[in-house]
């Protein structure tokens, strides 16, 4: 006989009421954290699909632990990494003179990761109206689309 306890179980049958767990609390799921929340998910899995990105993945796992449950991150670090990437690769790329397509499916898959992004800083936003975030999340997501942005313009280079 096999004995699961309930905290390993997939199902609570919580979202069957709409509802769900976030941090502490059970909340509906058309929450706005739960909704920044399961759009920050769906980045980490288009982030994923586009090949890798694994240390963005992990900021993104800790990021999302902020926003549901309060945890403590130093965010303006993960910032900097990527300012410091994202200066890196200007000097590398020629001057953008006009508007930009993408070509190769590799720079496709991170313009996609890219307007996900946008949509979850949009999503950020409108969270922070509600109750006050760190300010340096909506800095992160800004810098990532910066960053995603340039990233794609170097695989179609």
């Amino acid at each position: 006989m096999v004995i699961v306890s309930a905290v390993n179980m997939i199902t609570t049958k919580k979202g069957d009421k709409g509802q769900t767990n976030c941090g502490e609390k059970i909340v509906d799921k058309d929450n706005l954290v739960v909704e920044v929340v399961g759009s920050v998910d769906e980045l980490q899995s288009v982030l994923e699909l586009a090949g890798g990105e694994v240390e963005i993945v992990d900021d993104l796992s800790q990021i999302m632990g902020v926003i549901g449950c309060g945890s403590k991150v130093d965010i303006l670090k993960k910032v900097w990494r990527l300012e410091k990437e994202m200066e890196r690769m200007e000097e590398e790329l020629p001057k953008l003179e006009k508007f930009l397509r993408f070509k190769s499916k590799k720079a496709l898959e991170l313009n996609w990761a890219r307007t996900v992004t946008r949509r979850v800083e949009r999503r950020i936003v409108s969270l922070n109206k509600m109750e006050k975030l760190d300010p340096e999340i909506l800095i992160y997501f800004n810098r990532l689309s910066d960053y995603l942005f340039l990233k794609a313009r170097k695989k179609d280079k």
